[in-house]
């Protein structure tokens, strides 16, 4: 199903049909929307940068630089996953979904408090992208704490 979706690539970042950016890496207030790629990365290098000042991510972290953007759903939890009468498997609760990097996804999954043992066992099945990875998590801080800033 993931990477059935990571196949699906779109030229413009963000919620498909527009709005404001949610989901794990846009803080409680969501953010956006971004006119482009080069503002969402702007973005993100602005929290790296805040994080990086008050010594809330690691020194070598490198900065943002988005060049593809796939579909993901970054909930994927056994509470959004519905079995139907025919025995298929729909993916439900689409509110974080968007075009973003294929890393969203393995990166979501691995910071998903709930149900540990099945991110896992999804993390160890899909793609995985460490550095990407890396950086979403080095700028927790902006994301909370400073989420406003």
């Amino acid at each position: 199903m993931i990477e059935e979706m990571q196949s699906i690539k779109l030229l413009q970042p963000g919620p498909i049909g527009g709005g404001p950016y949610r989901g794990w890496f846009f803080t409680d207030y969501s953010a956006g929307p971004f006119e482009d790629t080069a503002e969402i990365e702007a973005w993100f290098n602005h929290k790296l940068d805040m994080c990086n000042k008050v010594r809330q991510a690691p020194e070598d972290t490198p900065p943002f630089h988005l060049t593809k953007f796939v579909v993901t759903h970054q909930d994927i939890s056994p509470r959004n996953l519905v079995l139907d009468q025919y025995v298929r498997v729909w993916l439900i609760d689409w509110a974080y979904s968007g075009a973003y990097p294929p890393a969203f996804e393995s990166a979501a999954l691995s910071i998903q408090p709930s149900f540990t043992d099945f991110n896992e066992m999804v993390s160890s099945l899909i793609p995985r992208y460490p550095e990407e990875e890396v950086q979403l998590d080095s700028i927790a801080y902006g994301l909370t704490t400073a989420a406003l800033a």
